[in-house]
């Protein structure tokens, strides 16, 4: 059946909507221009700031960090930990920073291989029951949350806890690209934390910990700025094939490179001469080195001093002993 209007039907229907229109959409006009337009401001740079590609390898980094991670505390505190994931924020890092109570532990964690640093937040309950099992306690109980700074051998510990977490975050990451922590400082307060700028999008790892009967909570929290720069690494989850195929692929390489040919030579002396005294040497003439009979020598290695040694024989062979490498 056709879906198609004649032409004596639309004329109809042109006609109905201009004589019984017009007039209402004239006064609707009037009134439209009569009235002053309301405007609001719009920060074009907020919301683009705001709108980030979700990082799908996060997942799969977060979800084998807080595995290891439930393995290594434990043995660490000698108890049993259960540890929980939320799922991973995108949000402002003004906004982030209203979520934390005070006090509580932010541990700066500079990596070398992202060129940045990513925060570890610890609940304050989580820090003082970790103290209390490495100090000794029978048993856990809730904590009474003290609006003090920890001291020096409190802090000691938690640097312990945070080299903890960084050797696992570094174990969650190699999949996906190598890491290295290190650890930098300690604040209880956010707003001394001024290196991320407020309207920054940072993305937060959130989880939560349960040693016996008291519950907490741990996050990190990472500048959106950083992992943008590595977002290739991010944007797919590596399958198991992959991380196969990617360990098969090293382990050819490495042994590919263990067969390269290099040019090893033992430079016995050198002399610096001018070309008026290299036209005037003859048959028998004698070159002064700058190296005596009994002075190490150098080994060099495609044109690299990396060997010192000293001149022998070994089985009738001319050889060099090694004494010293780099």
């Amino acid at each position: 059946m056709e879906q198609l209007l004649s032409q004596e039907e639309i004329n109809a229907l042109l006609g109905s909507v201009s004589d019984g229109d017009e007039e209402q959409a004239g006064e609707t006009i009037d009134e439209v221009v009569a009235k002053p337009a309301e405007t609001r401001l719009f920060d074009f740079t907020k919301y683009t700031k705001g709108r980030k590609e979700r990082l799908s390898a996060l997942d799969f980094i977060t979800d084998r960090f807080s595995k290891s991670l439930v393995s290594s505390l434990s043995l660490f505190l000698e108890r049993e930990v259960e540890i929980t994931v939320t799922p991973i924020q995108y949000i402002e890092y003004s906004e982030f920073i209203k979520t934390l109570p005070l006090p509580t532990n932010m541990n700066i964690v500079v990596t070398d291989n992202l060129k940045g640093f990513f925060m570890v937040i610890f609940d304050a309950k989580l820090i003082f029951c970790v103290l209390e099992t490495v100090f000794g306690g029978s048993s856990i109980t809730a904590p009474k949350i003290e609006g003090r700074e920890f001291t020096k051998i409190e802090f000691n510990i938690i640097k312990k806890l945070v080299d903890l977490v960084s050797v696992e975050m570094e174990k969650a990451w190699e999949p996906v690209y190598e890491i290295r922590c290190k650890y930098s400082r300690s604040e209880i307060n956010p707003s001394y934390l001024t290196m991320v700028s407020a309207e920054e999008t940072v993305v937060v790892l959130e989880f939560s910990v349960e040693i016996e009967s008291v519950v907490s909570w741990m996050k990190i929290c990472v500048p959106y700025g950083i992992l943008e720069t590595i977002k290739g690494y991010l944007i797919s989850t590596p399958s198991r094939e992959d991380m196969e195929m990617r360990s098969k692929w090293f382990h050819s390489l490495q042994r590919s490179v263990t067969h390269v040919p290099l040019e090893v030579r033992a430079v016995l002396g050198k002399k610096r001469m001018s070309l008026q005294e290299f036209l005037g040497m003859k048959k028998d003439s004698i070159i002064l080195t700058n190296t005596a009979v009994n002075d190490p020598i150098d080994v060099t290695i495609m044109n690299r001093r990396k060997i010192k040694g000293r001149m022998g024989a070994y089985r009738g062979n001319k050889a060099v002993r090694v004494e010293k490498i780099g």
